[in-house]
């Protein structure tokens, strides 16, 4: 037998019988809104269970960006609407950490420690982890990319998940004289001087 199909064989069995759950598990990153020179960008996973496994217990990433272009700022963890998925009893224990250990690199890392029943039934298939706010250090087109450290399900077992990376492009703010100018502009044109 091919010394290489041998490899990939064995891979494959061990990832099966070895506690890694397959499902079909994305993560990406969405804009969300940019504010003056702020812009907030949501984790999002989708793919999970529906009121069933697998469901999300932790997970550690590095996101990747541009520190010419963006300066991390904050983090806040759970979803907007659906409340943090991962404090479904809302006790605020979980441990959670968003630290830029070197330029360009932000760790991401959350920990669960509501019940595993819980976890499993009542978790949504698809939420955002964490919104997380940057400063645009200079407007245009920036890469993010998310390297996943850790990923497991309730259990403790590792999920596979497809992670993608996302373009995100900022705009210039203009200053406060050109908006003003602009605003007299229009209201010139609107109302002209009156002359004699």
């Amino acid at each position: 037998m091919n010394p290489l199909i041998y490899r990939l064989f064995f891979l494959a069995s061990f990832l099966l019988f070895n506690g890694v759950t397959q499902a079909n598990i994305s993560l990406g990153i969405t804009p969300i809104t940019q504010s003056g020179n702020s812009v907030n960008l949501g984790l999002v996973i989708s793919g999970l269970g529906s009121a069933s496994a697998p469901s999300l217990g932790g997970y550690d990433f590095d996101i990747g960006f541009d520190p010419a272009h963006l300066s991390f700022d904050s983090a806040v963890f759970g979803d907007s609407v659906l409340g943090n998925q991962l404090d479904l009893s809302n006790f605020g224990s979980n441990y959670t950490t968003a630290n830029v250990g070197s330029p360009g690199l932000l760790n991401l890392s959350e920990l669960s420690f509501d019940a595993i029943s819980d976890l499993n039934t009542l978790q949504a298939d698809s939420f955002t982890l964490a919104t997380l706010s940057f400063n645009v250090l200079n407007p245009g087109t920036s890469q993010l990319d998310i390297t996943i450290n850790t990923l497991s399900d309730a259990d403790g077992s590792a999920l596979l998940a497809n992670n993608t990376s996302v373009a995100i492009t900022t705009v210039p703010v203009p200053g406060a004289v050109w908006l003003m100018l602009s605003g007299l502009g229009v209201f010139f044109r609107k109302y002209p001087l009156l002359t004699n």
